[in-house]
């Protein structure tokens, strides 16, 4: 519906308030505003939700350092401010509310037409729990920078325990990943995902090694399948054979969970798996995001009494995941490590690879 007349908006000339008195002259309708939102213009405002927050308290937000905003209500709110599309945007809390401490999530970006999803979450100073782990094989002189659910960031740049800044509250949910590994190097994250307790998390594990480095430990398959317990998804179990260019011993096994959606942990098979292949790298290459192995696979279907069956393989790590592509039309066509991007990117999209368990 279209009016003659656009909404005439009294707010204080300097510091915005989460509310503010909108007039609108035409047919005598009144609407309220907020302090933002997207004008006919075609600009964006930075918006989001504040949590937390305690009855009578104020805490003031900043955009870009420039752009203030006082909020006295959890809810809703956007900045007053608004940009074209593709602007960056940085929040963060100018003023802590008294006794409060409060943190900016996902608050850094660039203005596009989905809304944007910034989260401000405050608890009594001294609340919360901590986040933290162990990171190893960080070379030295580098860091590896990790990131919590896209919101905060930290630097690791030595091996041993690191925490994150920012507390978290009980029933919070975190996703520790790698967001820059240092140079040369890849990182997998193990237990990095999961809800709070009542009690400091202290169990993701960080390993970095050089690309040139073939994978080991546990790795579970990304997709979930039923099973008559709950659901199930396949394991490997990689043993790296020697040094250099060596060998990777692959055993097969299943984790096993009590939902069909496969959350939480699950329980891995115990014990020595029986059914393993070999796989035998004959070149690598590095670049574009991924460490690839061409090689082929050795295993023993029908018996280690009869000749055992040879399968041309690329074994390909991309961030935290793991995949086997053996499709030989895949093989042949890419070549390269650059030209492989797409495809492994497409079989992760797909649940087709293996994260580290």
């Amino acid at each position: 519906m279209h009016f003659k007349l656009p909404p005439v908006c009294l707010r204080a000339p300097a510091r915005r308030s989460v509310t503010a008195l909108c007039a609108v002259m035409s047919a005598g309708m009144i609407t309220a505003c907020g302090g933002g939102g997207d004008d006919a213009s075609g600009s964006l405002a930075v918006s989001g939700v504040l949590y937390g927050l305690e009855q009578g308290k104020t805490i003031t937000l900043q955009n870009n350092g420039s752009d203030e905003l006082a909020l006295n209500a959890n809810g809703a709110f956007a900045f007053g401010h608004a940009a074209a599309p593709g602007a960056p945007y940085a929040v963060t809390v100018k003023t802590q509310p008294a006794g409060q401490h409060c943190t900016v999530g996902q608050g850094t970006g660039t203005l596009s037409a989905a809304p944007t999803n910034v989260r401000v979450d405050c608890m009594g100073v001294g609340a919360g729990y901590t986040l933290g782990g162990t990171v190893s094989g960080v070379p030295a002189g580098q860091a590896v920078v990790l990131t919590n659910a896209g919101g905060e960031d930290l630097a690791v740049a030595a091996d041993g325990a690191f925490t994150f800044a920012r507390p978290l509250a009980a029933g919070a949910s975190y996703s520790v990943a790698v967001k820059t590994a240092p140079a040369g190097s890849g990182c997998v994250v193990r237990n990095g995902s999961g809800v709070v307790a009542a009690a400091a998390v202290k169990s993701v594990a960080v390993q970095c090694a050089p690309l040139s480095t073939l994978p080991d430990g546990e790795w579970q398959h990304d997709r979930c399948q039923a099973s008559a317990s709950g659901g199930v998804r396949d394991l490997w179990r990689l043993s790296v054979r020697g040094e250099g260019w060596s060998s990777v011993d692959v055993a097969v096994g299943t984790v096993n969970f009590s939902n069909g959606q496969c959350g939480g942990v699950g329980v891995a098979t115990p014990g020595a798996l029986s059914r393993t292949f070999w796989f035998q790298p004959q070149r690598s290459e590095f670049g574009a995001g991924l460490a690839v192995f061409w090689g082929n696979t050795q295993a023993f279907p029908y018996g280690h009494l009869l000749a055992p069956v040879w399968t041309r393989v690329a074994l390909v790590r991309k961030a935290n995941h793991l995949c086997l592509l053996d499709d030989p039309a895949t093989l042949s066509t890419f070549t390269t490590a650059a030209s492989l991007e797409p495809v492994v990117t497409a079989a992760i999209a797909a649940g087709q690879c293996f994260s580290p368990r």
